[in-house]
């Protein structure tokens, strides 16, 4: 039988603030770190496990050392893209190619005296005029050859991830208006910097950061059909009211809202990080405990750990 995800998520809160009790009235102590309910739109997503789901949720930083997170749960977005890069450059090895390949193992030494034994006369010309100070134009104009460049392509770096998703959401009811306001103001407010002292703004604290993950609601997991997304910065928050149409309620709530949110990963990426996140061995996202983002791959230790002198 499949187990509501949902139910269970709600059911936790609430355990949370049982907890919550005991630890004011002295009985246990506290926690560190603690999330908060989490906000669903549409509401009635909590009965649909078929439902391929998203969840986003933020990891705000407290001022006293604790971290607060706050899921924000949707239907998966359409068209979502993920755009994987990769930047090369080039590289003239001219003459110095083929000792390239010799310490690189591909070729040897012999290869290379091979080469230098079989040039013609003009070439030996165009090698000569290489290093008399004649200038390369005036060389290959004499010989009417140049020196082979040897360009290669060259593997710069892989690029940092960006990602845009769209949501509409319709109010149905005040609850679903005062929904809607919760969740687009949540999104804007955790886009800003927060003051990074509790009496001055001398510092700025970095906005938080944020866990996107699709999840199938009937199992609690991931979807295995969708890549994962590393922790990431919220980048941009833009907001449309009513963009069909000026419809208001009485108590002046915008009958639509559309929300589009761009993200960008807090680093660049390398095989192993995907391969772990692929493998549901990196479910933090590479967040830390106090909720900052990693800057280096965490490679796994082998077990039992190494000793000094082994």
């Amino acid at each position: 039988m499949a187990t509501n995800y949902f139910e269970e998520i709600l059911k936790r809160k609430a355990e949370e603030v049982a907890q919550k009790q005991l630890v004011q009235q002295g009985i246990k102590s506290v926690s560190r770190n603690k999330s908060v309910a989490p906000l669903i739109y549409p509401p009635e997503m909590k009965g649909d496990l078929s439902r391929p789901c998203m969840v986003f949720t933020a990891h705000e930083r407290m001022l006293s050392g604790k971290v607060q997170r706050h899921p924000i749960w949707f239907p998966a977005a359409s068209a979502i893209a993920f755009a994987d890069v990769a930047e090369y450059g080039q590289s003239d090895l001219g003459a110095k190619a083929g000792a390239v390949d010799v310490v690189a193992g591909n070729s040897g030494a012999g290869d290379i005296l091979g080469q230098i034994k079989s040039v013609n006369k003009e070439q030996v010309k165009a090698i000569a005029l290489k290093a008399l100070p004649v200038g390369d134009d005036a060389a290959s104009l004499v010989t009417q050859q140049i020196m082979n460049p040897n360009t290669n392509t060259t593997f710069t770096k892989n690029g940092v991830r960006q990602f845009t998703f769209s949501f509409k959401m319709v109010a149905r009811s005040a609850s679903e208006s005062e929904l809607i306001r919760t969740i687009q103001s949540k999104f804007r407010h955790f886009l800003y910097a927060s003051r990074g002292g509790e009496t001055n703004t001398l510092t700025l604290e970095y906005p938080p950061v944020w866990t996107i993950k699709f999840m199938n609601m009937d199992a609690g997991t991931e979807n295995p059909f969708i890549p994962r997304i590393y922790s990431s910065y919220c980048t941009g928050v833009n907001t449309n009211f009513n963009s069909s149409g000026n419809i208001y309620y009485t108590d002046n709530a915008p009958l639509e809202v559309d929300l589009e949110l761009s993200f960008q990963e807090t680093r660049a990426l390398n095989r192993h990080d995907v391969e772990q996140m692929e493998n549901d061995q990196l479910g933090n996202r590479g967040i830390s405990e106090d909720g900052r983002p990693l800057t280096v791959t965490q490679l796994p230790q082998p077990e039992p750990a190494p000793t000094k002198g082994s």
